[in-house]
């Protein structure tokens, strides 16, 4: 089996649409004026198209003038756009359209479009009208798919855990009871190693029991990774306990110096280079290559806002890293009566708070009260705009690893990794 795992869409893409599926979760319309629709990739435009104007077609009957004309404008709004659209892109095509009352109010909805390329494949043509969007199969799509089974062997401790994603979990931990070294001799030898030999195969399928019940209702379960001390591995996976179809995802068998939930982190790291696209190794790898470029002090790793964006507008770095937890946006300001701009920075929690103080602000420049916020966006957005224009790689770090809180808690969330030294 090959355990090659191909990453389906950038982590910028990930992150932009965890951000646009949060603002839609907490959009409700009146009635069933909110329109969700899922184009699989082999479906025709034509065929979406007419499905569409017999839904207008239906829509008629609605005896609520109101709901009539909000879900009418809403059909509208998806027709206009698919004709704009030349072919369904390979992962399909996830459009919202719905009338989004401006404060809950019968009478103030405007119309919203939103259109989303998916991170994976549509595999089914929905059309569906509710009071809310459906968001659970884009939620789905997000997480992670590939998952692989890690299982530590010890002839006295054995654990068995899972890596998914950014997640790495331990789920049962096991001790077999088997005594060590014994002083008998003779017939009472012999019986001694007859019993500890029978306590440790019953000790192992004991273990393949529970494998079977953790692994086998895990559809997208991509391989086992058995390691261990010794021969303990070795007997486990000779004995045939183990069901034949998680037999036959066991990828490799390493050798590893303890067992028990301690081996758990010692196997990752032997078989990083077999599962190197799966997040968790991606972030750890990233990190130690951040790491290795700050202590051997070669000039080609540099962090903070201020320096990372000045790198970035100079077509500087490779590769940005950037934190899931970082909650910083930009707020651009703008006096509609001179043009005068200014950006300022502000901590998601405290935007209501700056807006509101913006309010009783002239414009520095003329003095005028035209002076508001123009465009609030997310310190992740604004960066990742940039390292598209410049080729940039974008990598983005849960907070639940070592790696992730690390970048975090040391270096403000922000870093990037250079092409060249930057000299000024």
């Amino acid at each position: 089996m090959s355990s090659e795992v191909k990453k389906k869409s950038s982590d910028l893409e990930i992150y932009r649409t965890k951000k646009l599926l949060e603002n839609l979760s907490n959009k409700k319309g009146f009635h069933t004026e909110l329109i969700s629709l899922y184009i699989p990739h082999d479906r025709k435009l034509s065929d979406v198209t007419n499905y569409l104007k017999n839904e207008v077609s239906e829509s008629q009957n609605i005896k609520s003038k109101l709901t009539r004309k909000n879900v009418l404008d809403g059909i509208s709004s998806l027709l206009g756009q698919l004709k704009n659209i030349n072919e369904v892109p390979e992962n399909g095509l996830v459009m919202f359209s719905g009338a989004i009352p401006q404060n809950n109010t019968p009478g103030t909805e405007k119309n919203e479009l939103y259109i989303i390329h998916p991170p994976d494949k549509v595999q089914t043509f929905r059309y569906h009208c509710a009071s809310e969007f459906l968001l659970w199969p884009l939620e789905e799509m997000l997480q992670p798919k590939e998952t692989f089974g890690l299982i530590v062997i010890g002839r006295k401790e054995s654990a068995v855990g899972y890596i998914r994603g950014s997640n790495v979990e331990v789920v049962r931990e096991f001790t077999s009871g088997i005594h060590g070294k014994h002083r008998a001799g003779g017939q009472s030898q012999k019986r001694y190693e007859r019993l500890i030999e029978e306590g440790e195969k019953r000790f192992y399928r004991r273990i393949s029991e529970e494998m079977n019940k953790i692994f086998l209702p895990i559809e997208d379960l991509s391989g086992l990774f058995i390691g261990g001390p010794g021969p303990s591995k070795e007997k486990f996976v000779n004995d045939e306990s183990l069901d034949y179809r998680l037999r036959e995802k066991i990828i490799d068998v390493v050798d590893l110096g303890y067992g028990g939930s301690e081996g758990i982190r010692a196997l990752i790291e032997r078989i990083k280079d077999k599962i190197e696209n799966v997040k968790y190794i991606r972030e750890k790898q990233i990190m130690q290559r951040f790491m290795k470029e700050i202590s051997n002090d070669t000039g080609l790793a540099t962090y903070g806002l201020q320096e990372v964006q000045k790198a970035l507008n100079f077509s500087a770095v490779d590769t940005l890293i950037l934190s899931e937890r970082l909650d910083s946006y930009k707020i651009r300001l703008e006096c509609s009566n001179c043009g005068y701009t200014e950006d300022r920075t502000s901590r998601e929690d405290q935007l209501n708070a700056l807006e509101l103080k913006i309010q009783e602000e002239s414009c520095p420049k003329c003095n005028s009260n035209n002076f508001s916020i123009s465009e609030t966006k997310s310190i992740i957005d604004e960066l990742g705009d940039i390292a598209e224009t410049t080729g940039t790689d974008v990598e983005i770090l849960s907070a639940e690893t070592e790696d992730g809180e690390m970048l975090y808690s040391t270096f403000g969330g922000i870093v990037a990794i250079l092409r060249y030294k930057l000299n000024y």
